[in-house]
């Protein structure tokens, strides 16, 4: 039986030894730090233009973190193509054999995408502040310093949080063996429940829209940034309701890949 600190070192390996996780990974990273660059830019370009109104409510903490939004869709790819990959390419055969408790495999799998992810989030995250927060500065409009306790709480939350979807990505992977069909899922799971906001009654945001895992990060990150609303929710309770998603898309595929074939 091979040893489970050795399944999780060959996942590691098998991730980030594949070329097409590395340029996707700078791609991330590159991109994310040039949108957000390019916002703070166009802010800066119109902030002569703004009423008193938007200059006191403007936000450089959360403004300057748009980028993630891009960089999202590389690291949710990394995470469905350290499942699906395998099952592609047939090596989940050869995994399968090195290491038959497939509850391991999974797991390992999980700990290398949220480990790989948490890192590059956090470098990320650190990039995109630093580099707005620059241009906002130059433009005379007002700044952020990543020592600021608001700052430091949101550039660590939204990096650590950078893990959440590609690890349910990696699950859905298992779940659907599909890449396209897992992506599909991952952005509906993200992208429904704002939209749904929109068009169902209240009582929906009121009473359902807190709980879901887009929703909860969220308020983990950005909660508590001036001019946020006040979640309902308390931080621990935001943090559980992440950890359950989490436990249920994991636990979802670990029932399924027990009982499938490989």
């Amino acid at each position: 039986m091979t040893p489970f600190p050795v399944t999780v070192r060959s996942e590691w390996t098998k991730l980030v030894a594949l070329r097409s996780t590395k340029i996707q990974l700078a791609l991330a990273v590159l991109l994310g730090v040039g949108m957000s660059a390019l916002l703070a830019w166009i802010l800066g370009m119109t902030y002569d233009d703004w009423d008193a109104s938007g200059r006191r409510d403007f936000e450089p903490i959360g403004a300057s973190l748009i980028g993630g939004i891009l960089s999202t869709i590389f690291l949710l790819v990394i995470g469905v193509k350290a499942a699906t990959g395998e099952y592609a390419s047939g090596m989940i055969r050869l995994t399968l054999t090195a290491s038959p408790r497939r509850r391991r495999v999974l797991g390992a799998k999980a700990i290398v995408v949220a480990a790989v992810m948490t890192v590059v989030g956090i470098l990320l995250t650190g990039a995109m502040f630093l580099v707005s927060q620059a241009i906002f500065a130059s433009y005379g409009m007002q700044s952020a310093s990543l020592l600021d306790g608001d700052a430091l709480r949101a550039v660590a939350a939204v990096g650590v949080l950078s893990a959440q979807f590609p690890v349910i990505a990696l699950a859905l992977g298992f779940l659907l063996r599909s890449t396209a069909g897992a992506i599909i899922g991952v952005f509906a799971l993200i992208l429904a429940p704002p939209f749904a906001g929109g068009v169902l009654p209240a009582w929906y945001a009121d009473h359902v829209a807190m709980y879901m895992p887009g929703a909860a990060s969220d308020a983990i990150a950005i909660g508590q940034l001036a001019g946020a609303t006040e979640p309902m929710l308390s931080p621990v309770a935001r943090a559980l309701v992440v950890a359950a998603w989490i436990a249920a898309f994991l636990g979802a595929a670990w029932a399924v890949f027990e009982r499938r074939d490989a």
